[in-house]
C-alpha cells in the first residue's frame, strides 16, 4: 500500500494525524513517499540550521544570534531553535518530486498545505496553521510522550489527532479501540482460538486445555472476554 516512509527512524515522532492525511494523499495518488525531515530535536536543528546556512552561502545567507537562517530576499530557510514547527512534531519534508509539483489546492482536500512557497516539500496540516506556541508544546509532549499508561483523556486525543475536549465520548472512544487493536497486532495479542489464549496465558495451560473438551462454550466464553477487551464486538 502507498504510504509516507522516514528515512531516519528517529525523526518519526510526528502528529498521528498529520502521518495520516500524508498517507491518505499517497493512497489517493497511488505513490509512496519519504519523509526526509520530521520531528527533529534542539540538537539536530541546530546541525540543520548549520548545513542550510552553508547551502545558501552563496546567496548571501546570514545567520541570527537565535540561530535562524535568512537570505537577503527575506526568505527564512530555517528557523529559530527550538521554533521549527518541525521541533513541535507538526511539519513534515517530502522529498519526492511528485510531492514538490502539488499545489495547494491539491493538498487541500486532505487537511495539508504547504506554508512557504520557497519550500515546495515542507507540508503541514491546514488546522495547525497560526495556533499558539501552547498548543505547539501540547502537541510536542503528547507525540514524544506516546501512548503510555499514564495518558490522560486529553493527550490521547492530541495524540490521535481528535477534537481535544478531555471528554471520553464515542469518537474518542472508537479512536482507542482502533490503537488498542493495532497495538495487539504489533503484540502478537490478537488471539483467534481459545487455546492461544489458554496456552499463552496459563501457567498449567494443560489442566485449562481439558476443561475445553469437557466444557460445553467454554471456548466461547473465552473468545468472547478477548473480543470484549480487545475492543472487538
Amino acid at each position: 500500500m502507498p504510504e509516507v516512509k522516514f528515512k531516519y527512524q528517529d525523526e518519526a515522532f510526528v502528529y498521528p494525524k498529520l502521518i495520516d492525511a500524508i498517507n491518505k494523499l499517497c493512497e489517493y495518488k497511488g505513490k509512496s513517499c519519504t519523509c526526509t525531515s520530521g520531528y527533529r530535536s534542539l540538537e539536530k536543528q541546530k546541525i540543520i540550521n548549520a548545513q542550510v546556512l552553508a547551502q545558501h552561502k552563496n546567496q548571501g545567507a546570514y545567520q541570527l544570534p537565535n540561530g535562524a537562517v535568512y537570505t537577503p530576499d527575506g526568505k527564512c530557510w530555517a528557523s529559530a531553535y527550538g521554533k521549527s514547527n518541525h521541533c513541535y512534531c507538526i511539519a513534515m519534508d517530502i522529498g519526492d518530486s511528485w510531492f514538490e509539483n502539488l499545489a495547494n489546492t491539491q493538498l487541500k482536500q486532505f487537511g495539508l498545505v504547504k506554508t512557504m512557497t520557497h519550500e515546495p516539500w515542507h507540508v503541514t496540516l491546514i488546522e495547525l496553521v497560526g495556533i499558539s506556541e501552547n498548543k505547539k508544546k501540547f502537541i510536542r509532549d503528547t507525540v514524544l510522550k506516546g501512548v503510555s499508561k499514564d495518558m490522560n483523556v486529553k493527550e490521547f486525543q492530541v495524540f490521535a489527532g481528535l477534537e481535544c475536549d478531555g471528554i471520553a465520548g464515542s469518537k474518542t472512544k472508537a479512536k482507542a479501540k482502533e490503537v488498542l487493536q493495532c497495538c495487539q497486532k504489533i503484540l502478537g495479542l490478537n488471539y483467534q482460538t481459545a487455546e492461544e489464549v489458554i496456552k499463552d496465558c496459563m501457567t498449567k495451560p494443560e489442566n485449562w486445555l481439558d476443561k475445553l473438551k469437557t466444557i460445553p462454550y467454554f471456548s466461547d466464553f473465552i473468545m468472547n472476554i478477548v473480543r470484549k477487551m480487545g475492543g472487538k464486538k
